[in-house]
Parts: structure tokens; C-alpha cells; sequence
């Protein structure tokens, strides 16, 4: 038996390592799209067959659950007719994917070995190297694409680095350093990702409280404000301005209200899977944006589709107050989980918990990362984290 959790440990690493440097780094140079699904099909096939070799039916319960949640929402689809079917088959493996890449990570629970750990460490160090490069040469378009892509391939990197390193003083100035290289983005929203995790690492490793309390609740929404603060500009110009004189401005406003109007038209459940905000909804243009009048809208309009699933929060309208109540109890439930490590003794996996939280909760403002590689990555690391052996934690 040893030797086949071994063995699985190791593939698990090869797949990890496969994943961070074809599914986030070089996922936009190369003609790798599927690269996250073979990934998150990886993960279940293991996670079942761990679950039928050692006939531990529980620990099926959680993909269970959300197979079950999305069968509900898939089937609710179908009935309203909330796209053609395509664009619902679509969405709903699009937004499956993560929650079943951190839950089939959660069983698998990988141990990785020093050695491995080292590897990692090293390898993360060598690509912040290679994105500063890349950077510095002008070639940000040709390896990413786009800014914001270089911004969460650093924030992974650095967050790769900090699941395998030591919290001595020396790896968490190395993490901060990693995670600094995604200035070169000039992403606004990635300002208040590293003020708010600086702040926290910093804090944490002079010997500040991270127990649940009113202290760190208010110290918690003090993070969140100066994340505000320092993500501004990014606010104002997506969800404020409208901007008269940039026509493409007023589409980002005008999702997040139409979304609010569909919680209330289509109580309690939403509009349905690839119906408004997301991926699919634009792939197969779905006639909810000229029932709420968007389709006129430059950047929303059936021939320019750019802005229609740049923001996450707005695609929540789809699943309604219970799915939005759904994803808050995620959430909820993967701090638990790190806060019952850090009760016993084991700060890592809380600390990574609450960085998780904050990437996700300030990237949604400007992006559906949570569906995309980038995302899955960090949620398969999230899950390591969590399901790490308490031998294995610092």
C-alpha cells in the first residue's frame, strides 16, 4: 500500500508541475486550451479510484454534493430555456471545473516530499525570473496576452512558492518579492492583492493574532478597505465613471446592475446556466441582453462581445440568491477548514486559506479567473494546503 500512495504522490507532483507550467505560465503562447479540463479529469480519476481502493465511500460526499447542486442547476436550465443547449452544456462544465478540481484535490490529499517541495520552490523562483524577463524584453503580449494575465501568473508563482517554502523571514521576503513582480502589469486590482497579503504575512510572521475575533474581523475589513483604496482606479472605471467619452466604459456598469434586476426577475434560482456574464452566454449570445436591453450596448452587442465575461461577479445572477448563497458558503466553508488547522497548531494552511479568499474576492471585480486555469490552479493549491498532513505543516 505504501508504494502505491507513493506513487500516486509523485504523479500527483508530475501533474502539479505539468499543470503550473502549461496551464497557467505558457497556457496563452501555446495552443493548449484544454490543457485545465484534462488537468481537473486527472484529479477526479484519481480522487475516485483512492476512494474505490480503499472502499471510503464518505469521502465521495463533497463531489457528491456539488455534482448534485449542478445537476439541480443544469436540469433548472433545460426547463426555462435559458440558451440553446450547447451554450448550457458548455457553462456548466465551465463552471464545475473548480469546485470539482478542489474538492477531487481534497481527497486525493497529496504529500509531496522535501525534495519535491524543493524542486517547486526552485522552479517557481526561476519563472518569476523568467516573467520579469519577459517583461523587460517587451514581449508581456506574446507569452501572456494581455496584463492582467502576467498579474495571476505571478500571484500562482508566488503562491506555488509559498506552499512548498518554509515561513522563515527569508521565504516570506522571497514570496513578497515574487508576488511584487506582478506590478509590471500595472493592474490596479493586483495593488490591493499585494498591499492586503504584505500586510497579512507581515503581520503574522511578527507574531500577530490570527485567531477569530472581533480584532480580527476589524483588522480583516481594514485589509479589505485599503484593497479598496489601493484598487481605486480599477473600481471607478469599471462600476462608477460610465465615462461618456469611452463608450466601452458603460458596459461594465450597466452588467452589474442588469444583475441585480435578473436576482429579482428570476428569484430564486436565476436565469439559468449560459444565460448572462459568462463564457458561454457570449460563445452562443444569449437573448437575455436584449431582453434587458444590453445588446446595444458597445462591448455587449452581439457583434462586440469583449466585455460580456470580464467581471465574475455580475455571471452569479445565473444561479440566484441560493447560488450566490452557495458560493458565499464555499468560501465559508474553505476558511473553516483553514481556521480548524490553524486551532490545532498550524498557521500555513489558515493563512493560505485567507490569501486564497482575498485573491478570488479582488479578482472578481475585473476578471472570471475563478473559471479559468489560473483559477483552478490556485484552488488545487488551496486544497493541498488543506488537506496537507499535519506533520507535513509549519
Amino acid at each position: 500500500m505504501p508504494l502505491v500512495v507513493c506513487s500516486r504522490n509523485n504523479l500527483f507532483f508530475a501533474f502539479l508541475l505539468v499543470g503550473y507550467l502549461f496551464g497557467v505560465i505558457l497556457y496563452d503562447a501555446l495552443p493548449l486550451t484544454y490543457i485545465d479540463e484534462l488537468w481537473t479529469l486527472f484529479l477526479v480519476a484519481t480522487s475516485l479510484s483512492l476512494i474505490i481502493e480503499h472502499r471510503s465511500w464518505m469521502q465521495a460526499k463533497p463531489l457528491a454534493i456539488v455534482l448534485a447542486i449542478f445537476i439541480a442547476y443544469l436540469l433548472y436550465a433545460f426547463v426555462i430555456g435559458s440558451n440553446t443547449s450547447a451554450a448550457i452544456l458548455t457553462d456548466y462544465f465551465i463552471q464545475l471545473k473548480p469546485y470539482l478540481g478542489f474538492f477531487a484535490t481534497l481527497i486525493i490529499a497529496p504529500r509531496l516530499s522535501a525534495s519535491q517541495k524543493r524542486f517547486l520552490s526552485l522552479t517557481a523562483l526561476i519563472v518569476g525570473g523568467a516573467i520579469l524577463l519577459v517583461w523587460l524584453t517587451g514581449n508581456l503580449y506574446v507569452i501572456f496576452g494581455h496584463e492582467s494575465r502576467l498579474a495571476t501568473a505571478a500571484t500562482a508563482t508566488a503562491l506555488l512558492f509559498f506552499c512548498c517554502s518554509d515561513r522563515s523571514w527569508s521565504d516570506t521576503l522571497l514570496f513578497i518579492l515574487l508576488l511584487a513582480i506582478g506590478f509590471c502589469s500595472t493592474r490596479s486590482k493586483f495593488y490591493g492583492f499585494w498591499g492586503v497579503a504584505t500586510l497579512l504575512l507581515l503581520y503574522a510572521k511578527l507574531g500577530g493574532s490570527l485567531r477569530a475575533n472581533w480584532r480580527l474581523l476589524l483588522s480583516a475589513l481594514l485589509l479589505c478597505l485599503l484593497a479598496v483604496w489601493l484598487a481605486r482606479e480599477k473600481l471607478v472605471l469599471y462600476y462608477v465613471d460610465g465615462m461618456a467619452n469611452s463608450r466601452e466604459m458603460w458596459s461594465r456598469p450597466a452588467m452589474l446592475l442588469t444583475s441585480g434586476r435578473i436576482l429579482t426577475d428570476y428569484f430564486p434560482l436565476g436565469s439559468g446556466l449560459g444565460s448572462f456574464g459568462t463564457y458561454a452566454s457570449s460563445a452562443y449570445y444569449s437573448p437575455l441582453y436584449a431582453t434587458y436591453g444590453l445588446d446595444h450596448l458597445w462591448g455587449l452587442s452581439p457583434s462586440t462581445r469583449f466585455f460580456i465575461c470580464d467581471a465574475f461577479y455580475p455571471s452569479l445572477a445565473q444561479f440566484g440568491v441560493v447560488g450566490i448563497g452557495l458560493y458565499a458558503y464555499y468560501w465559508f466553508y474553505v476558511l473553516r477548514k483553514g481556521y480548524a488547522h490553524f486551532l490545532s497548531g498550524h498557521s500555513k494552511p489558515w493563512l493560505f486559506a485567507l490569501l486564497s479568499s482575498l485573491f478570488f474576492l479582488i479578482e472578481g471585480i475585473a476578471d472570471t479567473t475563478f473559471t479559468h486555469n489560473r483559477g483552478l490552479f490556485v484552488l488545487v493549491l488551496t486544497a493541498m494546503m488543506l488537506a496537507d498532513s499535519p506533520a507535513k505543516k509549519s
